[in-house]
């Protein structure tokens, strides 16, 4: 699978870290209470910034200099 654009691959980093743990706060805020919501958002939190750093140091994406060459 061939990687997406540089610019593409560091706005996904930015909404998995952000929109992710944000979301599950509010649902489960909205759905069990605070502290449950802030519960869900710190485990999602966790799991963020597990897959982020997976895709930047595992998978290369936050090498810049390899979408140059393709082109």
């Amino acid at each position: 699978m061939k990687k997406p654009k540089y610019e593409y691959r560091i706005a996904i980093i930015m909404i998995l870290l952000t929109a992710i743990p944000i979301g599950a706060t509010q649902l489960g805020w909205y759905l069990y209470g605070k502290q449950v919501g802030f519960d869900y958002g710190m485990i999602a939190g966790v799991f963020s910034v597990i897959l982020a750093g997976y895709l930047m140091y595992r998978k290369g994406w936050r090498n810049e200099e390899e979408d140059e060459d393709e082109d």
